[in-house]
């Protein structure tokens, strides 16, 4: 497969570079800083801004998916006044309509909108205090999201950390679960195969999948 990325330099989006190579696909990094990936063998880079929607269209020409990793970064910046998501999903969704793109993989967060439903109560502290604007920000954008017309899978991990890939980790459908318990992390190593797994089927398109430790996750 040809896959687009966005996001590339982030550390899921590294996991998924390397993840997708292995697998035999062609990944296309598109990023605004191109000196910050290493070119090799099955990776194409384009340097550009996500506001330059001829340049991104361009860059996604052909692609069989567009995979999305950016985000907030972590930080008090992520606390007050987020609106990352909602100013750049967008532009993205528009380039791949001009590209005649259908197929977007989104990476967002457990705990954005009606998921935290399911959250143990500390958690849910933690989704209305510490990173509340970034998931409004994300629960936003998404909910318009559903307006662009696109095949769209979304994966919501639980906290991310820089582990290495766990293959007994829990992947399901948001629709399954009933309760996540505690404060369970899960590898950037982790996600990146979950997305790139959406990507190379279209049997979770519209699926909200967690992906959460092993055990956390009853149903």
């Amino acid at each position: 497969m040809k896959l687009a990325l966005i996001g590339a330099t982030g550390g899921t989006g590294l996991q998924i570079i390397d993840q997708a190579i292995d697998r035999g696909h062609h990944v296309v990094a598109y990023c605004r800083r191109p000196d910050a990936l290493t070119p090799r063998p099955g990776l194409t880079i384009v340097g550009g801004h996500l506001d330059d929607r001829d340049a991104l269209a361009a860059a996604l020409s052909g692609a069989d998916a567009v995979l999305c990793t950016i985000g907030q970064k972590a930080g008090l910046a992520g606390m007050f006044g987020v609106t990352v998501m909602q100013d750049n999903l967008p532009l993205i969704t528009s380039a791949m309509r001009d590209a005649h793109i259908d197929r977007l993989i989104l990476l967002s967060a457990y705990g954005v909108g009606d998921t935290a439903r399911t959250a143990s109560p500390l958690a849910r502290f933690a989704y209305k205090t510490l990173v509340a604007s970034a998931y409004r920000d994300k629960e936003i954008s998404e909910t318009a999201l559903a307006a662009a017309g696109l095949d769209v899978t979304r994966v919501l991990p639980v906290i991310l950390d820089d582990g290495p890939l766990n293959p007994h980790a829990t992947v399901r459908p948001m629709s399954t679960v009933r309760k996540v318990s505690g404060l369970p992390k899960v590898s950037r190593a982790t996600v990146a195969a979950a997305i790139l797994d959406a990507a190379e089927s279209g049997a979770t398109t519209g699926e909200r999948l967690l992906v959460s430790a092993p055990g956390t996750i009853s149903g």
